[in-house]
């Protein structure tokens, strides 16, 4: 694929993600648009620093949900995180714990830079939200 195409649908596929989310579905109705973004990622390898920039701007709002223009929303960076396993997405999220919490992890206990850690387990316990996961 031509790689400003598939820029651009990495951008249509997010913000379809999020615009489920803000309408106020749940993860069980988003989870197919995230799954795109997943694959897409891992077809397209160019798009990794795309995403990575989008990711970081989201994290630098003070309540970074991802619901807003051209946010990547929570719940799909924890699952990219989970599914992917990049160490920049670590990376942006413990810069987030230094520029808000001051370093202090412990003040983070309920913040994306937190959940983001988790789900690199294999054992994430949000994995039950996704049918994916299923049995």
């Amino acid at each position: 694929m031509d790689a400003e195409y598939a820029q651009e649908l990495l951008k249509i596929l997010v913000e379809n993600s999020a615009r489920i989310l803000r309408a106020g579905f749940g993860v069980d109705r988003a989870e197919s648009a995230f799954f795109d973004v997943i694959a897409l990622l891992r077809e397209e390898s160019s798009l990794k620093n795309g995403f990575l920039a989008m990711v970081e701007r989201s994290l630098e709002e003070r309540s970074p949900s991802g619901l807003h223009e051209g946010g990547v929303p929570r719940e799909l960076l924890e699952l990219a995180a989970h599914e992917l396993r990049w160490p920049e997405l670590r990376e942006l999220a413990a810069a987030r714990v230094h520029r808000f919490f001051g370093g202090n992890e412990a003040l983070a206990i309920s913040d994306v830079s937190r959940s983001v850690g988790e789900a690199y387990r294999d054992d994430w316990e949000d994995r039950e939200f996704y049918q994916r996961y299923e049995a």
